[in-house]
């Protein structure tokens, strides 16, 4: 077995890796914003070679180099969730895995998988061929609103696990406390704007913040997304999603006070920076609570002292990977998400 880092290691994007083995495989294929050259680093037989690509979610820095891959070559089948495969561009060989924790087999290749906790359709696998066995976590967190399967009895060759937060300390507890009161203290006199991707902490962050008696505004991206997911209740207790459908409306305008959440979480669109210019010049705040691409919006606002940021963790920190490898036998990690490590 050959193992390849396309991507996603010692740097925050780009997620790619390839396995040469009895059957040649890639796991998810993301782009890094900012980059002059974006794509991961896999040559075109490497590309050509693989009989299947796993996603594990719809995020771009997962999935955003699908159609670059479709174009070096790749003609395998792509297997995921039903929610990240409606997410990729027009491609007609995919697999939809069933929304249980369990086994599947595809030809020679065994699949398990569970829900990782990070967002709706995202999973780990831990994919077995003939000669070897590696476990990929995806962006995984045991802590979220998230339904999670977790990572635990497995063995594996290699594990590649997320470890976004690296070497830092994380205090959940204490970085949910600074979120309620910095809300609680903009909410006196102005707007809270929280620019978050449509499908993954906004769903902690209202359900966090839903006890501060104010109004939650949301955009159209949003007001469907918990729509659907209250329907749904496999990827989200329905107790989470159905409390959160009795907090939040979809505004009229940005005059109203309240907390503001809109599907952008870098300010990309013309329509996200409109948001915040308006929440600023009322008076408001805007907060930044994930990781700011390179060269975007949100990291511009960040580096000029006019929105402020505190970490709210969908991902893993060293002392959360040090717990996943005591509960399963790995004979190699590879850490992926991080620059540090």
């Amino acid at each position: 077995m050959r193992f390849t880092v396309g991507g996603g290691v010692h740097e925050h994007g780009r997620n790619c890796f390839f396995v040469e083995s009895d059957t040649n495989y890639i796991v998810d294929c993301g782009i890094m914003h900012g980059d002059i050259s974006p794509y991961p680093h896999l040559s075109n037989e490497q590309i050509k070679s693989a009989k299947y690509l796993f996603l594990t979610h719809m995020h771009e820095d997962h999935i955003g180099a699908f159609t670059w891959l479709v174009n070096k070559g790749f003609c395998g089948l792509a297997v995921a969730s039903e929610e990240t495969l409606a997410a990729l561009p027009a491609y007609e060989k995919k697999l939809a895995l069933p929304q249980a924790f369990g086994k599947v087999n595809i030809g020679t290749v065994g699949i398990e998988y569970g829900r990782s906790g990070h967002c709706v359709g995202s999973l780990w696998y831990a994919v077995t061929t003939q000669s070897s066995k590696l476990l990929f976590s995806g962006d995984y967190c045991e802590h979220s609103c998230f339904n999670v399967d977790k990572i635990e009895g497995q063995s594996a060759e290699l594990a590649v696990l997320d470890c976004a937060l690296g070497n830092m300390p994380y205090n959940r507890q204490a970085q949910e406390e600074k979120i309620i009161s910095f809300a609680r203290e903009t909410l006196k006199n102005s707007s809270l704007l929280l620019p978050v991707p449509k499908n993954g902490r906004a769903v902690d962050l209202i359900h966090l913040l839903g006890n501060l008696n104010c109004n939650f505004f949301v955009d159209g991206k949003l007001c469907a997304f918990f729509s659907a997911q209250e329907k749904n209740g496999y990827w989200i207790p329905r107790a989470v999603t159905g409390g959160i459908e009795t907090l939040i409306y979809k505004p009229v305008d940005t005059r109203l006070h309240g907390i503001y959440l809109i599907a952008d979480a870098q300010l990309a669109t013309d329509a996200g920076k409109k948001t915040a210019r308006h929440i600023a010049e009322d008076g408001g705040k805007v907060l930044f609570t994930g990781h700011a691409d390179e060269g975007s919006e949100a990291q511009r606002l960040l580096s000029e002292g006019l929105a402020e940021e505190i970490v709210y963790n969908a991902h893993c920190c060293m002392d959360d990977d040090s717990a996943i490898i005591k509960r399963n036998d790995f004979k190699t990690v590879v850490y992926n998400h991080c620059k540090d490590i």
